[in-house]
């Protein structure tokens, strides 16, 4: 603890420096806007491991930062975005004949964490959740938001339908939730080179913001009944072994789906808001997200990108912890 004070002290220091300095302006299109909030998202994860000393540290405060910050752990703003987590409320619920049917959407990575969901309902999580809750896995490995966007796809959303709800024992309007791990497949320019970060005009940054208006324009033609999309982001990148795949990419497309609820608190009558905020950097940095979660290398496969076990448990308890806050989902 001695050796941390110090470093607490440099930290405040340069704290109040930067209070002194100009606040800085919004930036971009796509939602980025001119910062408004700067308090703290409450923490979601009731499931968390406790942070350590290292882990509570005070970050950047009421300053521009060039580096990714926890969305749900900072104050002020990167690259001019407000950081913080957009908070569009509560929906409205409903169960349909006793069920409250939920929906995975999204690629491989949302595939094998909502498999582990699933299994963490009836083991860790078993007495915590209303027992009309059921879960239905529909998310498809290798098939990112872009498939689900595109009409020559449109199989994926009649086998959830047709196939993956029925084998669950629901019918479809019996579908009231959705969970969507939201994440782009395409990254790079055609010479293969990973698109550039934010602000850049042809950032990942805009072309996830355009593509999550697509989706939702789509989904309530696809499942009437639903009532509200928890969205999802991408967890760290910093292990990935392709650029396309790592940060400041990963980080950034929290940043624009945060603009884009902002701008989107309904379409089409149904409720968006955040699911479970899942990016957190390298526990190296001894940093943390509000969740009190950081990432070791070993929570990945050796791709860098899918989960292992690690990641997956801490992204089931964050999304177990996330839906808690919510009514139709308490016991």
């Amino acid at each position: 603890m001695k050796r941390l004070l110090p470093l607490f002290s440099l930290l405040v220091v340069m704290s109040l420096a930067c209070s002194l300095l100009p606040f800085p302006a919004g930036g971009g299109s796509g939602g980025g806007g001119t910062p408004v909030e700067t308090a703290t998202s409450p923490l979601w994860a009731t499931n968390s491991p406790v942070p350590t000393e290292a882990a509570v540290e005070p970050t950047v405060s009421g300053a521009d930062s060039q580096v990714p910050i926890p969305l749900d752990a900072g104050t002020g703003t990167y690259k001019g975005l407000p950081l913080g987590l957009q908070d569009n409320g509560a929906p409205t619920v409903t169960p349909v004949d006793g069920v409250i049917g939920v929906v995975c959407i999204g690629m491989s990575n949302a595939f094998q964490e909502c498999e582990d969901f699933i299994a963490k309902l009836g083991g860790e999580f078993a007495g915590q959740v209303n027992p009309q809750v059921k879960v239905v896995n529909c998310a498809v490995p290798g098939r990112a938001i872009e498939f689900w966007n595109n009409p020559e796809y449109d199989k994926l959303w009649e086998k959830c339908l047709r196939q993956k709800v029925p084998q669950a024992g629901l019918r479809a309007e019996q579908i009231r939730v959705v969970w969507h791990k939201a994440a782009d497949m395409f990254t790079t320019e055609e010479s293969g080179e990973a698109f550039p970060p934010y602000p850049d005009p042809n950032a990942d940054y805009f072309h996830f913001y355009e593509n999550l208006t697509t989706f939702a324009a789509r989904l309530h033609g696809k499942m009437p009944s639903v009532q509200a999309v928890y969205v999802t982001s991408r967890s760290y990148g910093g292990f990935a072994d392709k650029e396309s795949r790592g940060e400041p990419h990963s980080y950034e497309e929290g940043l624009a789906l945060n603009a884009w609820l902002r701008d989107h608190e309904q379409v089409d009558g149904v409720w968006y808001g955040w699911g479970a905020y899942i990016w957190a950097p390298n526990c190296a940095s001894g940093v943390t997200n509000g969740s009190g979660v950081c990432y070791e290398r070993g929570d990945y496969q050796a791709d860098g990108i899918h989960p292992a076990q690690g990641a997956r448990d801490k992204v089931s308890r964050m999304l177990h912890a996330r839906f808690s806050q919510f009514e139709w989902y308490k016991p």
